[in-house]
């Protein structure tokens, strides 16, 4: 029976986070929107950060200036050019190699990650990762409402989305399975404590500290 390995995206698989540069790419021959953007996504930062906002405004004050009412096909096709150059250059090489030894074992590969939909369905179909979840964009007519079709595929949502997806897939339930999850982050603690295997990697502060009451495995990719 193959086991799973689950790989968070961001920091994790590539070298930098997805969503703020692809929201640059969506503005960066329309000077006229860098304050208003800016502007509008320091504050709604700034009042997460303080808990007066959920995470996902962010996103969505983020969407508000660059991308909002755009075609769907053209926003497709955006992401695809940006996914393929994030596969050839972006990708952490130990990342690669993780990739390359679970697949050389015959395990199921997944994406988990908050960033959104658009975005991770190419990078994972590049990868030839067919299994994955993330933060679900909502289009109305053909092109980008301002609110999100899910929540923000984030901390305990992560999980219970990839618990979800597990259910869906009755082929990859089996009591000798062994889950590895692959994580940056502490947001991600709760899939990391699910998993068989926990494995933090290039962690940031909060998961390295963590990882040793926890008995992850500490790596750099």
């Amino acid at each position: 029976m193959a086991d799973i390995a689950i790989f968070d995206l961001d920091y994790t698989l590539t070298k930098k986070g997805t969503w703020g540069r692809f929201v640059v790419q969506n503005v960066k021959h329309k000077p006229w929107l860098w304050l208003p953007l800016a502007v509008s996504a320091g504050l709604t930062q700034w009042r997460y950060k303080r808990g007066k906002l959920p995470r996902i405004r962010v996103k969505q004050a983020m969407m508000r200036w660059s991308m909002v009412g755009k075609p769907q096909a053209y926003m497709q096709q955006l992401a695809e050019d940006f996914a393929a150059s994030e596969v050839e250059t972006g990708l952490r090489p130990g990342a690669l190699k993780a990739l390359e030894y679970h697949r050389s074992q015959g395990d199921t590969l997944i994406i988990a990650s908050a960033a959104v939909d658009l975005i991770v369905a190419p990078i994972a179909k590049k990868l030839e990762i067919s299994l994955w979840v993330a933060t679900n964009m909502k289009w109305e007519n053909a092109k980008l409402a301002p609110e999100f079709a899910s929540a923000n595929c984030y901390g305990a949502e992560k999980l219970a989305r990839v618990k979800q997806l597990l259910a869906k897939k009755p082929e990859l339930k089996h009591n000798l399975t062994i889950i590895t999850m692959y994580s940056d982050s502490y947001s991600d603690l709760d899939i990391l404590r699910f998993s068989d295997k926990g494995v933090a990697v290039n962690a940031d502060k909060k998961l390295k500290e963590a990882a040793q009451g926890e008995k992850f495995d500490v790596v750099e990719w």
